[in-house]
């Protein structure tokens, strides 16, 4: 058994709908094959986060319900412009969490562990963290910017920020303090000349806090080190390229492996069809030229086929091709083949076989037709069937001819039986 569980969060409003709708899935699903039952679940804390639970008899009846249209059917059932949290989605199969990043948004986990970054926050030497007044000074900074910005001297004065400045990133900064109701939240550049010989630039950001503002910044790296990492991260690109390309091109080989199987396969009865035949018999009938081999070939009718499809119906006929097909199957060598030439006409290459013992295959299939029953079609049918053998410099195309003629009067004399070319 494997337990689906899809996680959501509803924004606006309407957990009762919500709920209704995903209580109202079965109807559409519980006709797919492997489906075991849903369940709805509230979180106890969250009553906008919800749970739906699937069960399955395996993995694989719950893959192909979801590339189902069933499946997509089911989206119909949320209320109109409901919109439902996608980031904060995850899937479990069994106990395998199949989409790691998908279990809650990254908003979500910052707002319920807004404790611990607070603290990690005043600890960091790497992010530098104060806060202003309007005008400028320092109330309160973390490790990183006690280091930056070290204290005043003088016990009686606070340091402002703009002892620490360039003069046009002071006027800068200025402007940004004094306008705090149009304030832009974007980040900007703080070039820093205290304790340094040529200035520091740090990337910095503002945010309005009450009638205080909280700068943070992280130094801006060097030229020549983000162009390593660009071409750090660029190397990564190519190498995941290459693999999804490797996997894409194995996927292709795999996929037109499989089209040529089927264009060389009658898709009613599973025995090869005649572009098999066309490319097998040229090379039998070379191969029993040069080592002197006998080769027979096998024409096969069946006898007032049309008549069968007037009285019961082409299904009928089909079963009647797919009965027929799975009897020439059955009694061939694993190094002989049977095709379908077309319609209720059968082609059997039959290597290394003489005339005698060509002619007693086609006595075996001719008895065995005749004794079938096929439920589909009440009305007894039989086979005729026309032999020949491989003659030294014979073509494939007039070989089958010849047992094509044999057929022919096979037919003439009223059918059910063998006739030799």
């Amino acid at each position: 058994m494997v337990t689906v569980i899809s996680r959501f969060r509803v924004r606006n409003g309407q957990e009762d709908k919500v709920q209704q709708a995903f209580l109202n899935r079965p109807h559409l699903v519980e006709k797919a094959p492997g489906f075991c039952g849903l369940n709805v679940l509230t979180d106890a804390v969250d009553s906008s986060i919800f749970l739906l639970l699937t069960q399955w008899t395996d993995e694989e009846s719950f893959r192909t319900w979801h590339r189902s249209e069933s499946h997509h059917a089911s989206h119909v059932l949320i209320p109109k412009g409901l919109k439902l949290d996608a980031s904060y989605t995850s899937l479990t199969i069994g106990n395998g969490i199949q989409d790691h990043g998908g279990i809650q948004s990254l908003n979500d986990v910052i707002e319920s562990h807004a404790g611990t970054l607070s603290n990690w926050l005043m600890d960091s030497e790497a992010i530098f963290a104060m806060l202003l007044a309007p005008d400028g000074s320092i109330r309160e900074c973390n490790k990183a910017a006690q280091r930056i910005f070290p204290p005043c001297p003088a016990a009686d004065s606070s340091s402002r920020i703009w002892d620490y400045l360039v003069s046009s990133d002071t006027e800068h900064l200025q402007q940004r303090l004094s306008n705090s109701k149009n304030m832009q939240e974007n980040s900007f550049l703080l070039n820093l000349t205290s304790g340094h010989e040529t200035p520091v630039t740090w990337e910095a950001r503002l945010l309005l806090c009450g009638d205080f503002f909280l700068l943070l910044g992280i130094q801006e790296q060097r030229h020549d080190t983000r162009f390593q990492n660009e071409i750090v991260k660029l190397t990564n690109n190519l190498a995941m390229a290459m693999r999804e390309a490797t996997r894409n091109n194995r996927e292709l080989q795999i996929a037109n492996e499989k089209i040529a199987v089927l264009a060389r396969v009658d898709e009613l009865t599973g025995l090869p069809n005649r572009r098999m035949l066309d490319e097998t018999l040229p090379r039998e009938t070379a191969r029993a030229s040069r080592l002197h081999e006998s080769l027979a070939v096998c024409f096969a009718d069946l006898d007032h086929f049309k008549s069968i499809n007037d009285r019961f119906g082409h299904k009928a006929g089909d079963q009647v091709l797919i009965h027929l097909g799975a009897v020439l199957k059955s009694q061939l060598r694993s190094y002989a083949l049977a095709a379908r030439f077309g319609g209720d006409e059968f082609v059997l290459l039959l290597p290394g076989t003489t005339q005698k013992e060509a002619i007693i295959f086609a006595e075996r299939i001719r008895k065995k037709v005749a004794a079938s029953i096929v439920p589909e079609s009440p009305a007894k049918f039989t086979v005729s069937l026309g032999v020949a053998c491989f003659q030294t410099g014979e073509t494939g195309e007039k070989l089958i001819a010849r047992a094509d003629k044999a057929l022919y009067r096979a037919k003439e004399k009223g059918g059910n039986r063998v006739e030799v070319a």
